[in-house]
């Protein structure tokens, strides 16, 4: 007996408004299983007539409809098929101009998901019987929220079901399946297409698309394996690859390298990681990689163990002293784009600065031959200080691999340490610290200070006095043991992540560069003096504290307020906004980097606690900005010297050293009678006193440290090298107090200078140039490059341009990026276009025309 759902639906259908020029309505019932040939006699729908064919009585029917009545309602119940030969169907005109109603199972599951009611796509849902059984199944595919008319997209789609994801490509659905686990036994995805799907419709799909063909025998690593190994065929010579030729699909690579470029970049990387790993071990990659060229490996991301031979095969020539500066910086700077990248980073970072120091050693070798002090200073200030920031950089980078090591590349990397101490402790440090204790031992000895050269203790009247006023208020940040390279990086990070300019100028620390001196010499006063315990005075005003400093401050200018830097940052908007209302002079304090760096037990961490400095100084300006202020100044109470390995004892001096009283000793300083000698050491005059009596002091030359009880050597200060002398000042004027002078931040900016806008095959590169030289308001920009259809969807992989080189040399910022187009049937008439991309900017686009001879044959047999 029909259901009432049936008899509904089809009076629904006939009563409706007929529509326009229609007279009758004609409906062809289909049902080729036959479902309801016995309850068809029993229906009854008024004012219809119902006509049940035979096979036998199709013309009758014909003349029935066609001339016997015009203007009659029927309902052709047809249960035939015709799918071979559709020339012997008499009614196929009718059929045409008639309506159609299917009232099974599938034909309703059809309507319901907007499947094409086509013999083929039955066919195609009749295959996934089981996948609509249960609801929930079916609810998801309807959620996917597609229109099916080809076979291919629904087979798709419930795979992606079964596989647990929200539909997607054939791409998805492989990725998927190898990404639950390369054991068939335990890879639910694939079994939940064996069980709820029709798992030889998977296995075409991965012929079709990967050119893998299957067998029962064949374990899924070796599909991951053939994907992977056809991908990387796309992009290194065949003759890298001999050997392992049964794993490349020729017809496939393009389509391989874009799902494994794809993935790299997608939320389920780590799953392709340990799929790489398996792969490079089950076919010894990684003695093959260390085989071949590593030009040849540039060209290459598919695997983790590229960029680890390529690190490998460095790392062993720098321990043998051979640094290839242009190859090496040429190969870091190409891996930053790359995939895996994040994964050996801080390998790739410090193999970078390794090659900068190389640069910079190429650049000096012959020395440092200049005997005035201030050309020397103005070496270190405009050059030299950059040797300091690249050993930084590589510690910082060394620390971190140090956290979590890889052991294919620890211990090569621990042995170039060595070549890099000797770069920068037996090379840099010596020459320049000889070359500059040479050119100032005269005034330190006659003067206790290096003439022509800027002094910290004229700080106050050189840089505040002159600014302050009730509308433009000063602020003074000091951060202890802000060394100049660290400043130097600052400054640049103020003036392309803030709205206003930030110059840097440099003045020298007073001796010993250490903070209770170095503090007081930032301060107001005529006359700085010790008491018996060296503490440190200011026209007799004790300076040890936050708050003391503050009452010197008030004593030059009473509106004048000093505050510490974690208690500016505890306090409430209103609070901060309170303290320095009515306020001229704020002097803020921070200390991040001589509070790791001053204590053993630390001092290993002075390199992070720079970066860390270099972050909240940029943040108290910005916070200064938005609700203090714009006159800013920061500086230092001094520097440091810093050296990772430890001192050979022929670099210490002891205390026997000193023939005579020593008041204070320090690792890099003496302060002593005036009678006190000391070989070895150079001699500076001080106006200090101790209890009314003169003082000396003493300065270690090169690296060399005082011997004193405690521990921690590597991290010192106090002493007279360039690294502790030379104190920065950082010079910051926010856009409302220099608006005429102020210039907005822009981004270098990125255009295409390949002349030929026709690709013609599906991998190729283009040239592109940056337009400016990263600068003082250039700041780097990384660009997102690729190919987009009329429609904007991506055809390509995504290629990335980090813009940040600084020459000004307009062909040493030509970048050349390599395409690959998606695998796909491309229109020569169309325009398709190149997308330039950043964060801030609005996209480029460029047109193009592709012409590719391709057919794109992914069709199904099921």
């Amino acid at each position: 007996m029909l259901s009432e759902t049936i008899k509904l639906r089809l009076a629904e259908r006939f009563y409706a408004p007929l529509p326009e020029f229609h007279k009758r309505r004609i409906v062809f019932w289909h049902d080729e299983d036959g479902e309801f040939s016995d309850e068809i006699d029993e229906l009854d729908l008024s004012g219809v007539s119902v006509v049940k064919l035979t096979g036998t009585n199709n013309f009758a029917v014909k003349k029935l409809l066609s001339s016997d009545d015009l203007t009659g309602d029927y309902l052709i119940y047809d249960p035939l098929s015709y799918e071979k030969d559709q020339h012997d169907d008499w009614l196929l005109d009718i059929r045409l101009y008639s309506e159609e109603f299917r009232a099974d199972l599938v034909s309703m599951q059809m309507e319901e998901l907007l499947v094409e009611p086509s013999s083929a796509m039955r066919k195609t849902m009749k295959l996934y019987a089981k996948f609509f059984n249960k609801i929930d199944r079916k609810e998801k595919l309807r959620r996917i929220g597609r229109t099916y008319q080809t076979p291919l997209q629904l087979h798709i789609d419930i795979m992606a079901v079964l596989c647990g994801i929200n539909g997607g490509s054939a791409q998805d659905v492989i990725v998927a399946v190898l990404s639950a686990g390369l054991e068939k036994e335990s890879n639910d995805a694939l079994i939940n297409i064996d069980k709820f799907g029709n798992i030889e419709a998977f296995w075409q799909l991965v012929q079709k698309y990967t050119g893998y063909m299957n067998a029962e025998d064949r374990p899924l690593g070796e599909l991951a394996a053939h994907i992977l190994i056809t991908a990387l065929s796309q992009t290194v010579p065949a003759s890298a690859l001999r050997g392992l030729e049964r794993f490349i699909s020729d017809p496939c690579k393009a389509y391989c390298y874009q799902l494994v470029h794809e993935w790299q970049r997608g939320d389920g990387s780590d799953g392709l990681i340990e799929i790489c790993r398996y792969v490079e071990h089950d076919l010894r990659l990684s003695d093959r990689f260390d085989k071949t060229e590593i030009n040849i490996l540039l060209k290459s991301d598919v695997f983790l163990a590229i960029n680890e031979s390529i690190l490998k095969r460095f790392f062993n020539e720098i321990s043998e002293n051979v640094i290839k500066v242009d190859d090496i910086i040429g190969a870091v700077e190409n891996r930053r784009t790359a995939a895996w990248y994040a994964l050996t980073e801080d390998y790739l970072e410090s193999l970078y600065y390794i090659a900068k120091m190389q640069e910079f050693y190429l650049a000096h070798i012959d020395g440092f031959h200049i005997v005035e002090p201030a050309k020397v200073w103005k070496l270190y200030a405009t050059d030299a200080y950059e040797m300091d920031s690249h050993y930084r950089h590589f510690h910082f980078s060394f620390g971190n691999t140090l956290k979590s090591p890889n052991t294919l590349l620890e211990d090569a990397l621990k042995k170039c340490s060595d070549v890099v101490e000797g770069l920068y402790r037996e090379w840099f440090l010596k020459q320049l610290t000889l070359t500059w204790t040479k050119a100032i031992a005269g005034d330190l000895d006659s003067l206790g200070y290096v003439s022509e050269i800027n002094e910290q203790r004229r700080f106050y009247n050189r840089y505040v006095s002159p600014n302050m006023s009730k509308s433009n208020r000063v602020f003074v940040v000091i951060s202890d043991a802000l060394r100049y390279e660290v400043a130097a990086e600052l400054s640049e990070a103020l003036n392309h992540n803030t709205k206003g300019k930030a110059t840097l100028e440099s003045m020298q620390a007073v001796f010993p560069s250490i903070t209770k001196f170095g503090m007081a010499a930032l301060l107001p006063g005529k006359e700085v003096s010790t008491n018996d315990k060296i503490e440190v005075f200011v026209d007799g005003n004790p300076t040890a504290s936050t708050a003391q400093r503050g009452a010197i401050l008030n004593v030059a200018n009473p509106d004048s307020v000093a505050v510490t830097y974690h208690d500016l940052l505890q306090m409430k908007p209103s609070e901060q906004s309170a303290l320095v209302v009515g306020k001229q002079v704020v002097y803020i304090y921070h200390n991040t980097i001589d509070a790791l760096g001053d204590k053993p037990a630390t001092e290993m961490k002075v390199f992070e606690a720079c970066q860390t400095a270099i972050n909240e100084l940029s943040g108290i300006v910005k916070l200064i900005l938005n609700r203090l202020g714009t006159n800013i100044f920061i500086t230092a109470d001094h520097g440091f010297l810093y050296t990772y390995k430890a001192l050979d004892e022929s670099q210490k001096i002891s205390r026997q050293t000193f023939d005579g009283e020593v008041y204070e000793l320090g690792r890099r300083y003496a302060l002593a009678a005036t009678d006190t000698a000391a070989d070895y050491l150079l001699p500076v005059k001080t106006e200090r006193t101790i209890g009314g009596t003169s003082m000396k002091g003493y300065a270690p030359q090169d690296t060399v440290r005082i011997k004193v009880q405690g521990g921690g050597e590597n991290y010192v200060h106090g002493g007279i090298s360039l690294q502790e002398m030379v104190v920065p000042v950082i010079v910051y004027k926010g856009m409302r107090t220099d608006y005429k002078k102020y210039v907005e931040v822009q981004n270098p900016g990125l255009s295409l200078i390949s002349e030929s806008h026709k690709v013609s095959n599906l991998m190729f590169s283009l040239d592109f140039l940056q337009k400016q030289p990263v600068g003082d308001k250039i700041q780097p920009c990384n660009y997102t490059l690729h190919f987009t259809n009329d429609e904007g969807i991506p055809i390509s992989d995504f290629q990335t341009v980090i813009a940040d080189r600084t020459s000004a040399n307009a062909s040493d910022r030509v970048f050349r990026v390599r395409f690959t187009l998606k695998q796909m049937q491309y229109n020569k008439i169309k325009l398709y276009r190149l997308v330039i991309a950043n964060d801030t900017d609005a996209p480029e686009e460029v047109e193009f025309r592709i012409d590719i001879a391709f057919a794109d044959d992914f069709g199904f047999d099921l």
